[in-house]
């Protein structure tokens, strides 16, 4: 396995290693201080975790979770001071996984990067799902409709996955954050909302309008 990390402070990434090797001893850690090459090891190393720094010395990291993003559906968390609400909602909304503040609690932060690549390996290792007039394959993260096909990031796959598992039943923003996370961290109804609100529009600009519906007080479903 491989991981990137995309950090200017060493102390940081000496930290995120360490937490990193406790579980994973044979990953191979990346990692670098600067955007461009965090844009270019992701792409040419293909990692299977990206953690992710925004304030880098040469670019920002929201710049270098664009271009990663529209390259590869690798899970990507975003591991930063910036705790203010307007941030977490953009990086959410750019295509981020997880948003974790610094500083962060290490037994959490592994925690919830085991989740993100658990249930990415169960979606792997997932077949089809057609649902009324589409097509979702968990492994590739791909919705394919009416010959038109949408990437999802990991998380927005993980969410449909679920709801798509339970089509027609209301699935609670605690069960969507234990799909996600494992766990029901405190910010997880705000991130899943963020989460939901660009799948949504996903599937409305490929003319899926109304798939994902919400039932006041019990959660989300999917429309059989």
């Amino acid at each position: 396995m491989k991981i990137l990390i995309v950090e200017d402070d060493s102390a940081i990434v000496e930290l995120v290693s360490l937490c990193l090797r406790v579980s994973w001893p044979d990953a191979r850690i990346l990692f670098t201080s600067l955007a461009e090459e965090g844009i270019e090891i992701a792409e040419r190393e293909n990692p299977d975790l990206v953690i992710l720094d925004l304030g880098l010395p040469d670019r920002s990291g929201l710049e270098v979770l664009k271009e990663v993003r529209h390259n590869s559906n690798v899970p990507i968390i975003i591991l930063t001071v910036r705790d203010e609400e307007a941030d977490v909602v953009r990086g959410l909304e750019l295509g981020a996984d997880d948003y974790i503040t610094k500083p962060f609690r290490q037994m959490e932060f592994v925690s919830r990067a085991k989740a993100l690549l658990r249930r990415q390996h169960a979606a792997d290792s997932s077949g089809p799902t057609t649902i009324g007039q589409f097509h979702f394959s968990a492994s590739r993260r791909q919705v394919n409709c009416a010959g038109k096909t949408l990437k999802l990031t990991t998380t927005e796959g993980k969410i449909l996955h679920n709801l798509a598992q339970n089509a027609g039943k209301p699935v609670s923003h605690g069960d969507l954050s234990l799909a996600i996370w494992g766990e029901m961290p405190p910010d997880a109804a705000n991130s899943i909302r963020v989460h939901m609100r660009n799948l949504r529009q996903k599937l409305s600009d490929a003319g899926l309008e109304n798939v994902i519906m919400t039932k006041s007080g019990a959660g989300y479903f999917l429309k059989k």
